[in-house]
């Protein structure tokens, strides 16, 4: 059996925010980590397209990661645009795909 060959030849970052505290336990602004992952990046397909929009949503991107590296971050970044990930799909128990609207986009 021959397959197409994923080269995992993207970098992208995983972006978690969390709630920012001061030494006297009162809120501050949202802290940001990130974390470098590879990636592979491929092409919104047409059902994915018309499901995000029914949502009132945009898929303009898809990245394909190794499963264990996703914690559920909602934020990507690639090459220097930043992503909501509107849909997190499994596809094997190796990997999952991350559907992402630009942010630069939203309104």
């Amino acid at each position: 059996m021959t397959g197409k060959r994923k080269l995992w030849s993207d970098v992208v970052y995983l972006v978690s925010v969390t709630p920012g505290e001061d030494e006297a336990g009162y809120p501050t602004e949202p802290v940001e980590t990130k974390r470098e992952v590879l990636a592979n990046k491929l092409s919104v397909t047409r059902s994915e397209f018309y499901a995000a929009n029914q949502s009132g949503l945009k898929a303009d991107v898809v990245f394909e990661i190794h499963a264990f590296e996703y914690n559920g971050e909602r934020i990507l970044e690639h090459d220097g645009k930043r992503y909501e990930v509107i849909r997190a799909f499994q596809t094997s128990t190796e990997e999952i795909e991350l559907t992402c609207s630009d942010l630069s986009q939203s309104g």
